[in-house]
């Protein structure tokens, strides 16, 4: 599932923005200093760092799926937050702002993911895809994040996507179809 967030993460970027991909890279990985030292052509960095459950967004609610006498229920699916921090790397500080404008700009045109971006399992999800970017209340603390990364501060976005994982399997259940209905007279006692 992650991989597909990562997919459409990209794709998003590389339709709407647009990116061409032969001028900047994509990348997911950790930015930290070994690997901000190998970077040779702009790059934007799609760093995940942070999963977890969405409690604003949990259901108890389950669904049942009739097939005749038998149908299948299944418990609804856990809405899980992937946090992104979205940096910008080239040689020049106003590229980086430049590349990291158009990012911000094309980011807040969708709240909901367009489907034509979708990869992977994101193109069945029960619910569309949401997506917050920098929202004050789920930044990271900067100075303790680059601090981790053994790298040097710099701009970066937040972005947060909430998308449906079902870990569940549907359970059989057997239906209900017909119903007995007994009518009896009473009798009047005088």
């Amino acid at each position: 599932m992650i991989q597909d967030v990562d997919a459409t993460l990209k794709e998003l970027l590389v339709q709407k923005m647009p990116l061409d991909v032969n001028a900047v890279d994509v990348i997911f990985d950790m930015p930290n200093r070994d690997w901000s030292g190998r970077v040779t052509k702009p790059t934007l960095n799609l760093f995940l760092y942070d999963v977890r459950e969405n409690h604003e967004l949990r259901s108890n609610q389950r669904s049942l799926a009739r097939n005749g006498a038998v149908g299948s229920e299944r418990e609804g699916p856990v809405r899980m937050d992937l946090t992104y921090l979205i940096s910008a790397w080239t040689t020049d500080v106003s590229d980086e702002h430049q590349l990291l404008g158009r990012v911000l700009t094309t980011l807040l045109r969708f709240p909901l993911l367009p489907d034509d971006v979708l990869k992977g399992s994101l193109v069945t999800q029960p619910f569309p895809v949401q997506v917050w970017i920098a929202q004050p209340e789920r930044m990271p603390n900067p100075w303790d994040f680059w601090g981790n990364m053994e790298n040097r501060m710099k701009a970066a976005l937040n972005f947060v996507l909430t998308v449906s994982f079902e870990p569940n399997q549907a359970q059989d259940v057997r239906l209900v179809t017909t119903s007995t209905v007994n009518v009896h007279q009473l009798s009047q006692s005088a």
